[in-house]
């Protein structure tokens, strides 16, 4: 029996979570203070993954080897999401550089705000996280005991490797700098200049971690000018 070919478009990273916005309600509050406001049915939740080494070269690999050979597929098409073979060139020049503090990829790879490199001294890149139009982001997390489940259950199983539930049935909190996980449906775009997006419907806690200090100190100003990048 073949074995089915994993989607180039998806990826599934895992780092420290900042600045989320998980429901629809947030990022119009969001949306509404931001100096280049979108039209309400534009606005999606929203998250940045701060990403450690390891899962920075894993992101960096799969834009390399799979996912921009995929959209120079799709180029040749004029299908979504597709590149011309010096748009990818243009993209894949950033990566094999990979000095993200000077030059990162429109929409995907960002430096790390000097103010959060002291929370998350491991973090090499900050990577931009939408949820999908009109919703909100589904939460959940990993258990891997019953001291973890917010109402313990007779009848629940766990397997040794653990489980995935809603993040209202365990103990667990989504907050900044927990670590959290996160399949990533990519897609590639060409405006003033070419750039990735990335989507996701669900966040998974992982396990915890120093928590971000309430955000003091950031500047909102610049903090939305990225996000409206």
């Amino acid at each position: 029996m073949a074995t089915a070919t994993k989607d180039p478009q998806s990826i599934l990273i895992r780092g420290r979570l900042s600045w989320p916005k998980f429901t629809y309600a947030e990022a119009l509050k969001q949306n509404a203070s931001s100096k280049f406001p979108k039209k309400d049915e534009d606005v999606r939740p929203n998250f940045q993954l701060l990403l450690d080494e390891t899962q920075a070269d894993k992101l960096v690999t799969h834009l390399r080897d799979v996912f921009l050979p995929w959209c120079v597929e799709q180029g040749k098409n004029k299908d979504k999401s597709g590149l011309t073979e010096a748009q990818a060139k243009k993209i894949t020049k950033v990566l094999d550089e990979a000095d993200w503090e000077v030059d990162g990829v429109l929409g995907l790879i960002k430096p790390v705000h000097e103010k959060t490199k002291p929370l998350a001294p491991e973090a090499v890149m900050s990577v931009p996280v939408n949820g999908f139009k009109g919703q909100d982001l589904t939460l959940k997390a990993i258990v891997r005991s019953e001291s973890e489940l917010a109402n313990p259950a007779d009848d629940l199983i766990i397997p040794e490797r653990g489980m995935i539930l809603p993040i209202a049935d365990t103990t667990h909190e989504l907050y900044p700098g927990s670590v959290v996980a996160a399949e990533l449906n990519l897609f590639a775009f060409v405006g003033a200049n070419v750039g990735i997006t990335a989507s996701t419907s669900d966040v998974v806690f992982i396990r915890d971690a120093d928590r971000f200090g309430g955000g003091g100190g950031i500047d909102e100003d610049e903090l939305f000018m990225d996000l409206d990048d």
